[in-house]
């Protein structure tokens, strides 16, 4: 497939977190497994875009044939075997789609009157302005397969109605697209959105930040989180600042926090908690929406979600015995109910996993939690850092330290009995999980 991008459209100096939209085009080409010689960035009659030097280093092929968005784009495609993919400068397109359309053989107009449901709350975006769940179908970008006549038209908006009213090209649909993202434990359906001013830059840029949210999470990073995570990746995709640098500052602050826990330095350990917990947020936004994800930020970034947690909850306990870790097993200190307790929410938070793991293997990478309505409703308040980590500050504060650690232990049994509960009951019934097949 080939990638042509009509840049003639753009709105100078307009840019969606830090990107043109030619680069945004081109990165999301490229990381969907497009060549970077299968990318040609069509100007017409305006200046060649400035590209970053990664970018430009490609080669990228630049045309400056004359005429509308139609004639410009028949030229190019005259004689191709391959068929072609156009998209529009003033426009952004879910990324997915390069991928996707790849496949397909049949001339295919994708419109951005799709509904893609909210992962935030209402209120935060009411904060910055709004956005609209529903797109318009004057939004568009167009699959030619080869040998399509492309009639004359002035953007590619135009050509997409034009070729959807003389029959000459299909609407993709839902049927055949898998709108589900493993790692965002949601179904997202594919969009496209106009963006040729400041309004809709804003607008555009508050929906692709609610899209690379989660499906289904806990409470604070869906209602709280996002009042601090928006600002933060704007700054960060501002200055390009790379994801993995994030979580590097992310990691340091964690395991900073566990010395601190431990020696009861409770203000000291609660900041860098804080500050690495609103971090974890920031990176993986920055990634998706700047299409700078790897393989290693992918391990970086869930590696430490997965490892971090139970030196957190040994520093707490720890920190509320009072005594040096090299005094632990002197003068008794050993046999306090904390030891105990911390062992048990330990090997409690290992069986956790290990059952979420069992749902994993059995359904090929999705997660229990996006398996139906109540498991999304559940993960809201089940055991987990973001749970625990207010809970035990306001249990600090208030001097309730010890009684709140066993009631973070029973929360994290009763977290184990029901996640091993609803692996059972699922595997059982051979369910299927919601938006499957």
């Amino acid at each position: 497939m080939q990638v042509w991008i009509d840049a003639a459209a753009a709105t100078p100096g307009l840019t969606v977190f830090g990107m043109s939209l030619v680069e945004r085009h081109i990165r999301a080409a490229l990381k969907n497994g497009v060549p970077a010689a299968h990318i040609a960035i069509d100007c017409g009659a305006a200046p060649a875009p400035s590209l970053p030097a990664d970018l430009a280093a490609l080669g990228l092929r630049v045309l400056r044939d004359g005429g509308d968005a139609g004639t410009r784009l028949a030229a190019f495609s005259a004689g191709l075997a391959d068929a072609v993919f156009a998209v529009s400068a003033d426009s952004v397109v879910d990324p997915r789609l390069f991928a996707h359309l790849a496949t397909r053989r049949d001339s295919l107009v994708v419109t951005g009157d799709t509904t893609v449901p909210r992962a935030l709350a209402r209120a935060w975006s009411a904060v910055y302005g709004g956005w609209s769940e529903v797109g318009t179908a004057a939004d568009c970008a167009v699959l030619l397969a080869p040998g399509t006549s492309v009639p004359p038209a002035r953007d590619v908006q135009a050509l997409g109605a034009s070729l959807l009213a003389g029959g000459a090209a299909g609407r993709l649909t839902a049927e055949g697209f898998d709108a589900h993202v493993a790692l965002q434990r949601r179904d997202v359906p594919f969009w496209v959105r106009r963006v040729n001013d400041d309004a809709t830059r804003a607008a555009v840029e508050r929906f692709l930040f609610d899209a690379s949210y989660k499906g289904s999470t806990d409470v604070f990073t869906r209602y709280v989180y996002p009042y601090l995570v928006w600002p933060l990746t704007r700054l960060a995709t501002r200055w390009r600042v790379h994801p993995n640098t994030i979580t590097w500052v992310g990691i340091v602050a964690t395991f900073a926090a566990v010395p601190a826990f431990a020696v009861g330095w409770w203000t000291w350990g609660f900041v860098l908690a804080y500050v690495m917990s609103v971090l974890d947020s920031v990176d993986g936004k920055v990634a998706r929406l700047t299409f700078t994800s790897s393989a290693l930020g992918n391990v970086l970034d869930h590696g430490l979600d997965i490892v971090h947690p139970p030196f957190w909850y040994a520093a707490w306990a720890i920190g509320l015995i009072g005594v040096p870790l090299h005094a632990l097993w002197q003068d008794g200190t050993g046999r306090d109910p904390l030891v105990i307790a911390a062992i048990l929410l330990l090997a409690l938070y290992v069986a956790d996993r290990l059952v979420l793991a069992v749902y994993k293997w059995r359904y090929k990478g999705r997660g229990l939690h996006a398996h139906a309505p109540i498991d999304g409703a559940v993960r809201a308040v089940i055991a987990r850092r973001n749970i625990f980590l207010p809970l035990f500050l306001v249990g600090v504060v208030l001097g309730l330290g010890r009684e709140t650690f066993w009631l973070i232990v029973a929360w994290q049994a009763a977290t184990v009995a029901w996640h091993a509960g609803r692996t059972i009951w699922i595997l059982a019934r051979r369910e299927a999980p919601r938006g499957a097949g």
